[in-house]
């Protein structure tokens, strides 16, 4: 039993031995599976050991060591191995090893295990550099599971891990990548590099002379600037593609070109003594020599200059560093300071510090600045905007359909928001930060100048015209003058409708507006060549309609407060309307205030279907619907009728002239009141006075102060004829009544027929339907007298049915220069037989007695 057990202990430390003996001959080799049972019988040792492996006559690899060791199985270990692997092409594959294990296999194949200061060099000058490394003759590849390094004429790098795909040119880098790229070898040796990249992995393909990184990138470029100065940029993404450039020197050193990035990229590029430009998006393509970025997919920029930022975003865009150009494409956005940019594409030149100087925008233009006063933007399909060298908008210039507006800001509730509306462009010319110097279009432009909703009274106007040239004030915040050239019109609408509120249109060639020097708020317009205006009512009333108003020149001044038009004038030719009210006049004035339009000039003429006014002045109170004429007063109405019979005129269809010095007429009253010198009259009827008074709807006619007139006629019969004579009247009043066909004079009335007369202290005429005498009744002191007769009395009645007198009084008196003087209470005289008969009936104050004096002929 002790000698079994001797054995069995003799046996397992051979196998130790023999496992102890593998174990240090294939130490530090990590072998593949199919390789960890290899021989332990050594068949040769050789020193310099050097071998060429050829295949008809076609050298497949060569390979020496310092020392090399061969076992039975015919695999070797070397030491200070070198080994050169030769593809079809003629290519050579060089590794180096401090160690090495061979193993051949069929076909003139191998693997070969390398530790210690590996080395490798691949055909197209690419060096590696680990620890521990295996070579594939089969399939032409080199595996490192350690850390690498390598490097290649003006890049190098390291990872954690490498495969060698000497067939396809192409390096794995399976971990921790981390690649530098230098502009020249020199600069490699001195460690100043132009690119640092970091990745989770990578593959380096030497055909395509490409490198793709993947997972966590972060890179950063160092280059220069178009300013000379440096220019340092940082680069993170999710995947990315280096393109290297085949080197044109002798060398043809590889660089690198370009770099494509996808997922999450972010790039912050920083020119020395710059602010830093930040990139974001979901791809960019990074073009080295041209400093040029392809971004797509979501694209934000921000740099920051003078303590504003400038923040770009659209769905794409290229960013070209070194010419400092922008092309945005898709929803494109600039926010710089207080303005911003926003098109479906945009191109811009930039300053050095990546601010725009130079903007082309297309397709749906919009650009905003914002103040602290008002807000101004601009919209059009396209639009060119610029800045100056402090950084400020200079001027932006819309091309099409034309979009200005100018809002105030809520702290600014006494400006007008002003839109401007262009069909083929606006320019818009800054003079400083904030500050326009003028805005001009082109095209049929209108113009909104909507006033703040803050006063009852307020109005918003419009000027429309086929060009318009805005210049600001000196503040360069508010408008100063605006011309509107070819087929202008200015609209002017309150904000709120009532009695006397007009929508106001003025039509001429062109308007030169004047504005207030704050609110951009309309002072005057002047309305260049003939003009006309209209003003529609925005509530309807009775008797009041729509006004026209033309001129050679029209003139328009507006409240400041209320933004409506104050006063509106018409120079030359003036000519007004309304329903059938006109007038005419060389110049016309209108003012808000009294609703009242004066005509001057000329021979201002105002008429409507019943009768016509004419003055040195007339005022038209649109207002209450009077009219006031002033000076040499000439009115007509066309027919006693149109003035509702209620003149004291014979014909109904003749018309009647009134002049006077003044003439105050009420059309809703349809009352006229003439003063200074006043006289009326049809044909040869008249009335004259101090004053002369009308009431259409009354039918009376007033006549006041040294009244004179002939109204009616009286038959007349003399040596048996019978005919009409003319009456003339004087007193100190006259009222004639329609209805009643009655003249009533009043005060020392004198009363002329031919060579009859009679006065008293009034008078009453009574008219019949041919305005011919029907019957006078005069009472006070009546005097009446007739050639070689004359009568006195209180009282007297005259009937020209029967052409009888009848005269009563205390007594009554007549006398006759043939037959003498009768008197009685009262007393009969008939013209027509030249009799009197005296009646002693009394009247309740008279006696009763009756007194005849018979003159006694020689």
């Amino acid at each position: 039993m002790r000698y079994a057990a001797l054995g069995a202990m003799a046996i397992a430390l051979i196998i130790v031995v023999a496992g102890f003996y593998r174990g240090r001959s294939t130490s530090g080799f990590k072998l593949k599976s199919e390789h960890t049972h290899l021989s332990t019988d050594v068949i040769a040792e050789v020193n310099n050991y050097e071998r060429l492996e050829s295949d008809q006559g076609n050298a497949k690899y060569y390979i020496k060591a310092d020392y090399a060791k061969t076992f039975s199985d015919n695999h070797q270990e070397l030491q200070n191995m070198y080994l050169e692997v030769y593809d079809p092409e003629g290519n050579t594959s060089k590794l180096k090893a401090d160690n090495a294990l061979y193993v051949p296999e069929q076909d003139k194949n191998f693997t070969a295990y390398l530790k210690d200061n590996v080395n490798m060099e691949t055909p197209e000058g690419v060096k590696v550099a680990t620890n521990n490394l295996v070579y594939t003759k089969k399939n032409s590849t080199a595996e490192a599971d350690e850390a690498v390094q390598f490097e290649r004429d003006t890049f190098r790098g390291k990872s954690f891990g490498a495969t060698v795909r000497l067939a396809d040119k192409q390096i794995d880098l399976l971990k921790d990548v981390e690649i530098e790229s230098f502009e020249t070898p020199e600069m490699m040796k001195a460690g100043v590099r132009f690119a640092k990249i970091n990745a989770a992995s990578a593959m380096l393909d030497q055909a395509a002379n490409r490198i793709e990184l993947n997972g966590g990138i972060n890179g950063n470029f160092s280059s220069k600037s178009k300013s000379g100065g440096d220019q340092n940029t940082d680069v993170q993404a999710s995947r990315a593609v280096a393109f290297l450039a085949p080197g044109t020197d002798q060398n043809k050193r590889p660089t690198l070109k370009k770099l494509e990035l996808w997922d999450n990229v972010h790039i912050v590029s920083t020119p020395t003594g710059q602010p830093a430009t930040t990139i974001d998006s979901g791809y960019a393509l990074f073009d080295k020599d041209a400093a040029r970025y392809e971004l797509k997919n979501g694209v934000h920029l921000v740099t920051t200059a003078q303590d504003r930022n400038t923040e770009v975003r659209a769905a794409d865009a290229v960013y070209e560093q070194q010419a400092l150009k922008l092309e945005l494409t898709g929803s494109a956005e600039v926010a710089e300071g207080n303005d911003y940019l926003k098109a479906d594409s945009i191109y811009a030149d930039l300053f050095d510090d990546n601010k725009i100087r130079h903007a082309i925008m297309r397709g749906n233009a919009f650009a905003k600045q914002t103040t602290d006063q008002r807000v101004m933007s601009v919209a059009a399909p396209e639009l060119n905007a610029s800045y100056n060298d402090s950084k400020v908008l200079s001027d932006a210039n819309a091309i099409g359909d034309s979009r200005v507006e100018l809002t105030p800001t809520s702290t600014n509730t006494h400006s007008s928001n002003v839109v401007m509306i262009a069909a083929k462009g606006v320019g818009v010319a800054f003079k400083g930060e904030g500050l326009i110097d003028a805005i001009r279009t082109d095209g049929r432009t209108t113009i909104n100048l909507s006033a703040p909703n803050n006063l009852p009274d307020a109005a918003n106007k419009r000027v429309t015209a086929d060009t318009v040239k805005t210049t600001f004030q000196q503040n360069g915040k508010d408008i100063a003058r605006a011309e509107a050239v070819g087929d202008a019109e200015l609209y002017v609408e309150p904000l709120n409708g009532g009695l006397n509120r007009f929508k106001t249109t003025i039509n001429a060639p062109r308007f030169d507006c004047e504005f207030f020097t704050t609110g951009n708020n309309v002072k005057a317009c002047d309305g260049g060549g003939k003009g006309k205006v209209k003003r529609e009512r925005t509530v309807t009333q009775e008797n009041r309609g729509t006004q026209y108003l033309s001129a050679d020149k029209l003139h328009a001044e507006f409240d400041e407060a209320l933004h409506d038009i104050a006063r509106l004038d018409a120079v030359g030719n003036a000519k007004f309307n309304e329903l059938d009210k006109n007038a005419i006049a060389r110049e016309m004035s209108f003012t808000q205030s009294d609703q009242t339009m004066r005509l001057r000039g000329g021979e201002p003429t105002a008429w409507d279907s019943g009768a016509r006014g004419k003055a040195r002045e007339i005022d038209l109170d649109t207002q209450n619907n009077k009219a006031y004429l002033r000076g040499g007063v000439s009115t007509t109405y066309y027919s006693k009728k149109q003035m509702k019979d209620a003149g004291p005129f014979a014909s109904s269809d003749k018309p009647v002239f009134i002049t006077a010095e003044s003439a105050e007429i009420d059309n809703d009253a349809q009352t006229a009141l003439y003063t200074g010198n006043p006289r009326g009259w049809q044909e040869n009827n008249y009335v004259r006075g101090d004053r002369l008074a009308l009431d259409q709807k009354a039918g009376t006619f007033r006549a006041d102060g040294n009244v004179q007139s002939l109204l009616y006629n009286m038959r007349a019969h003399k040596n048996g004829r019978e005919s009409k004579e003319p009456v003339f009247v004087a007193a100190t009043s006259m009222l004639y009544q329609r209805d009643a066909r009655l003249l009533q004079y009043r005060n020392s009335v004198d009363v002329r027929q031919g060579s009859d007369r009679l006065s008293a202290g009034s008078v009453d005429v009574y008219l019949d339907e041919n305005n011919e005498l029907s019957k006078t009744i005069a009472e006070g002191n009546v005097v009446m007298t007739e050639p070689g007769r004359r009568g006195t009395a209180d009282w007297l009645q005259y009937t020209a049915s029967d052409d009888t007198a009848v005269l009563r009084g205390n007594p009554a008196t007549v006398t006759d220069s043939e037959s003498g003087s009768s008197s009685a209470a009262q007393m009969t005289f008939n013209r027509r037989d030249n009799k009197v008969a005296a009646e002693g009936k009394p009247r309740p104050s008279a006696n009763g007695r009756t007194r005849s004096v018979y003159k006694i002929k020689p």
